[in-house]
């Protein structure tokens, strides 16, 4: 990666003087942002001897000398043969800039073949293709081709699919006095991916904060552990966000997952910060310029009261706790208002105090208070006629210089909102040494993004261990002996990882079932076994509390109708007699395999109406008991959990216990692609927790 962002020389594939040649726009954007390394064009049928001042070659093979980047913008199907040439002279680094390849249908399909092939043969490593691959402020490196001046120098590093996106951010970038550390368009990606470009930027000096634009994540626990890695913020804006696909699905589970809540789980796992707004962008390289929020104390101000309410309302859908700063902190602000009309509390309304000086005593004695982690602040620049009162002092008298000093001073954030006309508050931006949000919604939403991320930080790294009473062998034998769609027959594989299951036997006849109900105890419930009722209780195949062996003949034949019924010549395999469980709450835990994340668990409000609630929470697996238990606090039905209207709380511990094994049962066995256990009854004297039905799908494995 070093040598694709610092190569001391580059070779420009397809350079010509033709006013129509794209390359030559991007060797422009070398010489523009003053780029010192070595050029050399190449242009196999060309008859320049210099475009732009750079000498002209017909091959690579007549360079003076190896080049450390060699740079393509060539139609596709000269590219693979162009990096052999250029691998065979020993080039190691390359930029694809051309597009046709597996983004275009089977013919582009068989070009990207062809040109992996060619770089595993000389252990080539290039970003692209698709793409405008790189751009480096600290040595001038441009390879876009958009003609572009210079951006600013600073602490953001951009990665992202959309080379497009990417310049509308730069542009962005300069108006709101944000400089960019290095740019990464990495197109198809092909070979260097995303978390080839967080690895490195995690490495790297210039770079402070990592942005992602990304339509697609291939590697998901790939990508979470470079970012866990990093030791930086990284900030991601996923597109691409409807759900992929609505394959039909044999669980529940399945069809209430959504890859979107794994991505969360993912990211909030691995520390990563999801933005839901393109401009955030900004505000987060804005606020990763301040000190850290190390807690979740804030404190609001605003010389107008209007505006205080709005920010408080924020805060507190934010997630804030109003810092109380104390009695003697009010009486030492009363001293700088005017008429003492307004009472004072947080949110602070600061309309009585007209000083700005003052202001900025207060800003400063905020950031110093004990019991304030940040703050925010909001105010305005209006036009107004230039005179010497009071109210042109007081919004247009510039306190900068004394935040900045309050905010260097305490170790403590404080993120500004301005408001007034556009090319004041520009001028503002440009001029200040505090950054400066343009709404109060993006600033307080930004605020405590910065405040999760320090917060995330200071957490002990995830870990978790396997749980004990896991007959692995047993387990193994399992799977490895089944194949398909399975039934009840599952919560054999649920006992052997020590997950408690009612006690229950099939039958196949009447005798049988009998036999098994008196074996168990009554009373007992019923169950039909048969691969064409996915759902038993829509096909009438479940009944409760059989009390006697005549309960028992009655209900074997009434379930053996009712499947007739649901469907004709579906296969009746028998049923399964099952303990009562005793009262409590019906939950849910499932699991699936994602495409790119692997295996994940989700779980949540179980029972026969689970797809209408679709309260669920989602953890990648393996989890660990205190990630359970933080999303088990999210679900809406935790308080029915923790005992409601009279209703007896659940057996919380042992409902973590099971998700947990759950997410080890997964991680174990990938061969496992869905896996419901609906429902899981969560007992009310806390005496633990049942699976009471089971499904899954084993994929064989080779």
């Amino acid at each position: 990666m070093e040598k694709i962002f610092y190569p001391e020389s580059i070779a420009i594939w397809g350079l010509s003087n033709r006013e129509n040649n794209i390359p030559r726009l991007m060797l422009e954007n070398l010489i523009r942002w003053g780029y010192e390394g070595r050029l050399f064009g190449i242009h196999p049928k060309g008859n320049e001897k210099h475009v732009d001042g750079v000498k002209m070659y017909k091959s690579i093979k007549d360079l003076p000398q190896q080049p450390d980047l060699a740079v393509f913008l060539l139609p596709a199907r000269l590219i693979p043969g162009a990096l052999r040439e250029a691998g065979e002279f020993g080039v190691r680094r390359a930029a694809i800039l051309s597009g046709g390849f597996n983004e275009s249908g089977a013919e582009g399909e068989k070009l990207a073949e062809e040109l992996m092939a060619v770089a595993d043969d000389f252990g080539i490593r290039f970003i692209g293709p698709n793409g405008l691959t790189v751009a480096n402020t600290a040595n001038g490196l441009c390879l876009p081709f958009t003609p572009t001046f210079k951006t600013p120098r600073g602490g953001m590093s951009l990665i992202t699919q959309s080379g497009g996106m990417g310049l509308f951010l730069w542009h962005l970038m300069a108006d709101e006095n944000i400089g960019l550390a290095k740019f990464a368009s990495i197109g198809n990606k092909l070979n260097v991916s995303e978390v080839d470009c967080i690895r490195y930027f995690g490495e790297d000096p210039e770079t402070k904060v990592i942005c992602l634009y990304l339509e697609s994540i291939t590697d998901g626990r790939q990508l979470m552990e470079a970012a866990s890695e990093a030791g930086k913020p990284v900030i991601i804006y996923k597109a691409n966000t409807t759900q992929a696909g609505s394959k039909a699905a044999m669980s529940h589970t399945a069809a209430i997952s959504n890859n979107e809540e794994i991505i969360d789980a993912a990211f909030e796992r691995a520390g990563i910060l999801r933005i839901e707004e393109f401009d955030d962008f900004i505000g987060a390289a804005k606020i990763f310029e301040l000190p850290p929020m190390r807690g979740n104390r804030i404190m609001v101000m605003s010389p107008a009261g209007g505006f205080t309410v709005l920010m408080a309302d924020l805060c507190e859908k934010a997630g804030f706790e109003f810092a109380d700063p104390g009695e003697a902190f009010y009486k030492e602000i009363a001293e700088f208002t005017n008429a003492g009309v307004i009472t004072l509390s947080n949110p602070l309304d600061l309309g009585d105090i007209y000083d700005p000086s003052s202001t900025a005593s207060v800003i400063n004695l905020v950031l110093h208070n004990d019991k304030v982690d940040g703050a925010v602040y909001l105010t305005q620049n209006p036009q107004m006629p230039k005179n010497d009162d009071v109210f042109n002092k007081m919004f247009k008298t510039d306190i900068s210089k004394e935040v900045t000093g309050a905010i260097r001073s305490s170790g403590k954030p404080m993120a500004s909102c301005l408001y007034g006309p556009s090319k004041t508050i520009n001028r503002v931006k440009q001029n200040v040494n505090v950054p400066i949000f343009n709404t109060p919604e993006s600033m307080i939403r930004i605020m405590k993004l910065q405040q999760r991320y320090h917060a995330k930080q200071a957490e002990p790294a995830f870990t978790t261990a396997l749980p004990h009473g896991i007959d692995m062998d047993a387990a193994a034998s399992w799977v490895r002996s089944h194949t398909g769609t399975h039934g009840e027959e599952a919560l054999e594989l649920l006992t052997a990882f020590g997950i408690p299951v009612a006690k229950n036997q099939t039958a196949t006849t009447p005798d049988e079932a009998v036999a098994a109900a008196e074996a168990i105890g009554y009373p007992v419930v019923m169950k039909v076994i048969s691969p064409d009722a996915v759902h038993k209780s829509e096909a009438g195949g479940v009944l409760m509390g059989l009390n006697d062996a005549s309960d028992v003949r009655n209900g074997f034949d009434t379930i053996r109708a009712n499947l007739e019924a649901y469907k004709k010549d579906a296969r009746f395999d028998g049923v399964r007699l099952m303990a009562m469980a005793g009262s409590g709450h019906d939950m849910f835990v499932g699991g699936s395999v994602d495409d790119s994340f692997g295996p994940v668990a989700l779980f949540g409000y179980g029972g026969i109406y689970i797809e209408v609630f679709q309260d669920a929470q989602t953890v990648l697996c393996p989890s660990s008991p205190d990630e359970i238990e933080t999303k088990i606090t999210r679900l809406k039905s935790a308080k029915i959990l923790a005992g409601t209207r009279g209703k007896a709380g659940g057996d919380i511990s042992g409902y973590i216990d099971l998700i947990h094994r759950v997410t080890h049962l997964m991680a174990q066995f990938p061969q496992i692609q869905e896996l419901d256990l609906n429902p899981v009854r969560v007992l009310e004297d806390g005496s633990g927790v049942l699976a009471l039905d089971a499904r899954c799908r084993i994929e064989k494995r080779s």
